[in-house]
C-alpha cells in the first residue's frame, strides 16, 4: 500500500524508505530533488509530525526512524478513525437530503402538474441528463436491491452511461445487485474482462439468450424503463404503479432464474487481496461487524464477499470454506 494513502507526499514516502534502509544518510541524500536545506528540512520534520520519526541531533540527517511496525501502525489507526468519524458525519448529512428533496420537490410540482396530467404512477423523463439526475436520487434512498437488465455490455453508450454510477455506488453500498446480459457479450473478450472484475466486487451477474430490453428496478418499489424499447428514444419511464411493478419484477426473476452465471468463474478467479484479508479474518473467529470494520466496507458488503470466497472455495459453509482454502494455501 503506498504510503500517500496515509497522507504522505511522495518526496515524503521516498525519504521515509530511505531513511528506513540507511539511517545514517544525510538529509541531501534524504531529499535529494529539495532545492534548500530549508525545504529538505521541512520534509524530514514532516516525518517526525506523521510520527514515524523521531529528532535526533547524533543522526547525519537531525532524524532517526522509529518502529515502522508501530509508528506505522498507529499512523493507520489514526487514519481509519479519522474516516469513520467522517462517514459518521456523511451519515447525518443523508438525514437531511429528505428535507432537500422535499424542497426542490415544491419548487418543481407546479411546472410537473401542467405536464404530467392524471396521476398513473407512471413518471415520464424526455432527456438523458433527466433519466441520470432521478437515477441518482432513486439510487441514494435504494437500501436493498438493485436488479438490471443491460442488453449489452457495450451497446447504448448513453444509457449505460446513465445507469453505470447506479450499479457502481450500489455495490459500494453493499446493496443486493443482479445485473442480466445478452449471452453474446460473452464473445467480447474487453466486455467479460469488465463483468468478471465487477463479480469479484460482489455484482451477481448472470446471461439470457432471450431478447432482452433495458430495465433497473430499485428495492422492488420502483421500476425505471425506456419510453421507446425497440427504438432510439432516449427517455424512460419511472414507474410506482403496482400493477405494472408486479408484472417487471416476474419478468425480471423469470429471466434471472433461466440465466446462466459466469461461465468457469469458480475456475478460473482465484483469491484478490481482499479475499485473503477476509479469510484471516473469520480464521480468527471475529464478528462479521468487526471483520466489515476493519476492511472498511459494510457488513452486507463483507457477507456478499464471503458468499463469493465461498463459491469460489465451492463450500456448503464457513468452515468448510476455512479448511479449504488453508489447504489450497490462501491463507
Amino acid at each position: 500500500m503506498p504510503l500517500r494513502d496515509l497522507g504522505f507526499t511522495e518526496e515524503q514516502e521516498r525519504a521515509y524508505r530511505l531513511l528506513l534502509g540507511d539511517p545514517y544518510r544525510a538529509a541531501a541524500q534524504l531529499v535529494p530533488g529539495a532545492g534548500t536545506p530549508r525545504s529538505r528540512r521541512e520534509v524530514l520534520d514532516r516525518l517526525v509530525e506523521f510520527g514515524v520519526a523521531r529528532p535526533d541531533e547524533a543522526a547525519p540527517s537531525g532524524v532517526s526512524p522509529l518502529d515502522p511496525a508501530v509508528a506505522v501502525g498507529e499512523l493507520i489507526e489514526r487514519t481509519e478513525d479519522e474516516l469513520h468519524a467522517r462517514l459518521r458525519r456523511v451519515g447525518a448529512v443523508r438525514a437531511e437530503v429528505p428535507g432537500l428533496s422535499a424542497t426542490y420537490a415544491d419548487r418543481r410540482r407546479d411546472a410537473d402538474e401542467a405536464a404530467a396530467g392524471p396521476v398513473t404512477g407512471v413518471e415520464q423523463l424526455d432527456e438523458v441528463r433527466a433519466v441520470r439526475e432521478r437515477l441518482a436520487e432513486l439510487s441514494f434512498f435504494t437500501r436493498d436491491s438493485v436488479y438490471a437488465v443491460q442488453p449489452s455490455a457495450t451497446g447504448d453508450a448513453a444509457a449505460t452511461a446513465a445507469s453505470r454510477p447506479l450499479e457502481q455506488r450500489s455495490m459500494r453500498r453493499g446493496l443486493d445487485v443482479r445485473v442480466i446480459y445478452p449471452a453474446s457479450v460473452l464473445a467480447e473478450p474487453s466486455a467479460v474482462t469488465a463483468l468478471r472484475a465487477a463479480a469479484g466486487e460482489g455484482t451477481a451477474i448472470r446471461f439470457s439468450d432471450q431478447p432482452l430490453e433495458r430495465m433497473i428496478i430499485l428495492d422492488e418499489q420502483v421500476a425505471v424503463v425506456p419510453q421507446d424499447p425497440g427504438g432510439r428514444g432516449r427517455g424512460a419511464l419511472v414507474v410506482r404503479q403496482a400493477g405494472l411493478l408486479s408484472g417487471f419484477l416476474r419478468l425480471f426473476h423469470g429471466l434471472w432464474r433461466e440465466a446462466a452465471e459466469l461461465p468457469g468463474e469458480s475456475a478460473t478467479t482465484g483469491p484478490d487481496e481482499q479475499d485473503r484479508e477476509v479469510l484471516r479474518l473469520l480464521a480468527e473467529g471475529i464478528t462479521d461487524e468487526n471483520a466489515a470494520k476493519t476492511i472498511g466496507v459494510s457488513v452486507r458488503h463483507l457477507r456478499r464477499r464471503i458468499a463469493r470466497v465461498m463459491r469460489l472455495l465451492d463450500a456448503g459453509s464457513r468452515f468448510e470454506a476455512g479448511a479449504e482454502a488453508a489447504r489450497r494455501g490462501w491463507l
